[in-house]
C-alpha cells in the first residue's frame, strides 16, 4: 500500500540549516532514518550506535505524544510476531556470537519475518514528500509504529522538529549537556561515508571560513547565561553561512 496525499511534513528553518550546512539532501537525511530503525534493538537486541538511536527516536517520540500500545487482534498474525520475537531473543542470548554476527543474522530474522508478515498486513510502504519524491518505509519502522500506536508522519516531524545544530552548540558550549536522540542520530550522519557529499572548491572555503566564525562566537558566548541568546545568536551565523553558500552556488 501507498501512503500518498500526506504532503504535511513541516519543515522547521532549524532542519533545513542543519541539513545545507552539512550538505545534506533533506530526504536522504530522513530515509537515513527510516533505514536505522531497528525492530531487534526495539527488543533489546546488540546493534550499531545508528541503529539504537534511530530506534530510540521513536519511543521518544511515542512518550511525548503520548501514543498507545495498539495489541495485535488478528491470530495468525499474532503467532507469526511471537515466532520472531522468540527467534530474536534467542539470537540475542547467544553467548557464542558476536554482535556483528548477531546484527546479520537479525537482518536475516527480519526478512523472513517481513515475507509471512506483510501478506497480512496493510503497512503504507512509501511515504510522499510531494507528488514526485516519496520515502520507502521499511518494515522494522512501520512495525514498530503500529505496536506503539504512531504514524509515520508523527515521527518523521518529530524528528524533524528536534534538529537544530545551533541549539545542540549553545547547548553545549560551557558543559557537555547532553544530546537527545535525533541529533545523535544526525551527529553519526555527520560522520557517515555514506551521506557525504563532494564539496566545491568554494564550498570548502566557506566552510573553514565560517568555522573560524563558530569558534570566535564560542568564546564571545561563553559569557552569556541565557541559553535563548546563544540559541538565536548561532542561529543567525548559521543562516548567513546558508546565505553564503546559495549566493556562491547560484
Amino acid at each position: 500500500m501507498d501512503a500518498k496525499g500526506q504532503f504535511g511534513l513541516t519543515y522547521t528553518e532549524d532542519f533545513r540549516i542543519a541539513c545545507e550546512v552539512n550538505y545534506f539532501k533533506q530526504k536522504e537525511v530522513l530515509q537515513y532514518f527510516i533505514n536505522r530503525v531497528s525492530f531487534y534493538a526495539f527488543n533489546g537486541g546488540e546493534m550499531e550506535a545508528a541503529a539504537l538511536w534511530a530506534t530510540q527516536i521513536l519511543l521518544d517520540c511515542k512518550n511525548l505524544i503520548g501514543g498507545e500500545v495498539i495489541p495485535l487482534t488478528n491470530r495468525k498474525v499474532k503467532r507469526i510476531a511471537i515466532k520472531y520475537i522468540f527467534l530474536l531473543n534467542d539470537l540475542n542470548e547467544n553467548t557464542y556470537l558476536s554482535t556483528v554476527d548477531k546484527m546479520k543474522e537479525s537482518f536475516c530474522i527480519m526478512q523472513e519475518w517481513e515475507a509471512e508478515m506483510l501478506p497480512l498486513v496493510d503497512y503504507p510502504r512509501t511515504f510522499y514528500l510531494n507528488e514526485e519524491i516519496f520515502l520507502v518505509l521499511t518494515f522494522d519502522f512501520n512495525l514498530i509504529c503500529r505496536m506503539n500506536g504512531l504514524q509515520p508522519q508523527q515521527v518523521l516531524q518529530y524528528f524533524i522538529d528536534q534538529i537544530s545544530v545551533a541549539r545542540q552548540r549553545a547547548l553545549n558550549l560551557i558543559d557537555f549537556a547532553g544530546t537527545n536522540s535525533c541529533m545523535s542520530l544526525f551527529s553519526i550522519m555527520q560522520l557517515s561515508r555514506s551521506m557525504k557529499q563532494k564539496k566545491l572548491p568554494a564550498q570548502k572555503e566557506i566552510e573553514a571560513w565560517f568555522t573560524q566564525q563558530l569558534l570566535a562566537l564560542d568564546e564571545t558566548l561563553r559569557d552569556e547565561p541565557d541559553i535563548d541568546s546563544r540559541v538565536a545568536t548561532y542561529r543567525e551565523l548559521y543562516a548567513e553561512w546558508c546565505h553564503t553558500l546559495r549566493r556562491n552556488l547560484e
